[in-house]
């Protein structure tokens, strides 16, 4: 009877051994996708089940991707695309593969893209690109490139992401840094002729009491610049929408810049005195050229008044003339200064404005 038992056993293990054996062999095959269909039994009967092979699952999730998904040949060549890409760039399906991918591409950019497939038949690569629709849009994209080997030989593998979104959110928030810088700008542009404006102003109570009716015109005159020219900059305020694209509009027309220098000296001379500080000018007449006049003094009465501000008690030296064409303003203080930065970035504006 003992006998009996272990040959039960042994048939039973090995029977589980050639099951275990069958079943390892048709995972292998799925995996391999040389299996067409599976027959399962179930307590209800056989059922078949057709696979349409491994790469089904994961054609299924190109498809399925909000990014485009392109493979290419070596030379570049569109051999397959998925819905995303159509609809990227506007084209139906059917007229997109065998196609050159440089077609989509801007001619300025196309020896870039060159480029990134040669890199991407060796490694991965990555960069930015614009995607021309058949409509003719640009649309801002990041291409990712990978090489890959298909069934046809190696290939290219790209997934395209359209980045008009970014670009959109990112614009918004240059904007808005542009829109608080320019406050920013706008308030001290508009304090230092307040300041002239208030001086101005005390200066006519204090020749009225005098009785002295010359220096009580000059001083009207005076007070009357200030409050022109806080109305021009007030007119800037108003027009953010010019100044937050990077688009600032100058008024040329021609301009003595030594008459723009004297007025602003003119202008700020009660500033400095009450600072303790001497205006020198040592400046070449008839320096004269197409210039936008108002922001050159702008930016003449920002230098010279932060020069009083940090250079109090001490001389201001304001130099001007003519070098090889072009109009050279040097300011220059003996006081304790500012943080060293640069010009474009002391106005407030940025590169290329």
């Amino acid at each position: 009877m003992k006998l009996h038992v272990n040959s039960s056993v042994r048939l039973e293990l090995e029977e589980l051994r050639q099951r275990l054996q069958e079943a390892e062999e048709t995972l292998d095959a799925i995996r391999n996708g040389e299996v067409d269909a599976l027959v399962v039994s179930r307590p209800s009967g056989e059922k078949v089940f057709t696979l349409e092979g491994a790469e089904h699952p994961y054609r299924v999730l190109v498809e399925s991707m909000n990014e485009g998904a392109i493979s290419l040949t070596l030379d570049g060549t569109i051999l397959y695309c998925n819905a995303a890409f159509a609809r990227l760039i506007e084209c139906p399906l059917d007229q997109i593969m065998g196609r050159d991918l440089s077609e989509f591409v801007p001619a300025e950019e196309r020896e870039v893209l060159k480029r990134l497939i040669t890199h991407g038949n060796l490694d991965a690569v990555r960069a930015e690109m614009t995607i021309l629709t058949t409509l003719g849009r640009r649309l801002p994209t990041q291409v990712s490139l990978n090489p890959i080997s298909l069934e046809e030989g190696p290939s290219i593998g790209v997934i395209v992401t359209d980045l008009s979104e970014r670009k959109r959110h990112e614009q918004a928030e240059a904007a808005l840094r542009m829109r608080d810088k320019f406050l920013a700008i706008a308030s001290h542009d508009l304090r230092s002729p307040l300041i002239t404006l208030v001086l101005s102003l005390g200066a006519v109570e204090h020749d009225r009491m005098k009785g002295d009716v010359n220096q009580i015109q000059r001083s009207l005159r005076r007070a009357q610049k200030q409050a022109d020219r806080m109305g021009h900059l007030l007119d800037r305020m108003l027009d953010v929408s010019q100044m937050a694209s990077g688009k600032l509009r100058l008024d040329l027309a021609p301009c003595d810049l030594s008459e723009v220098v004297k007025d602003v000296v003119e202008r700020l001379s009660e500033e400095a005195s009450k600072a303790a500080c001497e205006l020198r000018l040592a400046l070449s007449n008839g320096i004269v050229g197409q210039w936008d006049r108002f922001r050159l003094d702008e930016a003449l009465s920002n230098v010279i008044s932060n020069e009083i501000k940090y250079g109090a008690s001490h001389s201001i030296d304001i130099q001007l003339q003519a070098r090889d064409e072009k109009a050279v303003a040097v300011v220059e203080d003996y006081g304790i200064g500012i943080a060293q930065m640069t010009f474009p970035e002391f106005l407030g504006v940025s590169s290329g404005q």
